[in-house]
């Protein structure tokens, strides 16, 4: 009982964290556009129409079957112990510290280059 306790903390801690940062991110990406002179001309706009502009990420394919593929493993065996469910819970909190991580990166990128105050 005392893990659920500690993963509840980090949890709440991690929230906190996460929506701080994707706050932060999301006002200076709207700061950006309405601070943006760029206007969208009748050309520009024919050049970006989504169903012609279409990235495509070399090896997506096979990373994201292979996420599926694992996901589904991870499910099978927690299915057969109890035990197993602290390392999905786990991994969830670890996931959102990543986000995090990846979050104040590109503040702190900003920051350097001068686009964040």
């Amino acid at each position: 009982m005392v893990i659920f306790y500690i993963g509840a903390a980090v949890g709440v801690v991690l929230a906190v964290a996460y929506l701080t940062v994707a706050t932060r991110s999301f006002l200076r990406i709207r700061r950006e556009l309405l601070n943006s002179n760029h206007r969208l001309t009748d050309d520009a706009a024919a050049r970006a129409d989504a169903s012609k502009d279409v990235s495509i990420v070399p090896g997506f394919g096979w990373k994201a079957s292979l996420a599926v593929a694992t996901s589904f493993i991870v499910l099978v065996i927690a299915s057969y112990t109890g035990l197993f469910w602290y390392v999905l819970a786990l991994s969830g909190l670890g996931t959102a510290a990543a986000v995090i991580v990846a979050f104040v990166a590109e503040l702190r990128g900003d920051r350097v280059k001068g686009l964040a105050p």
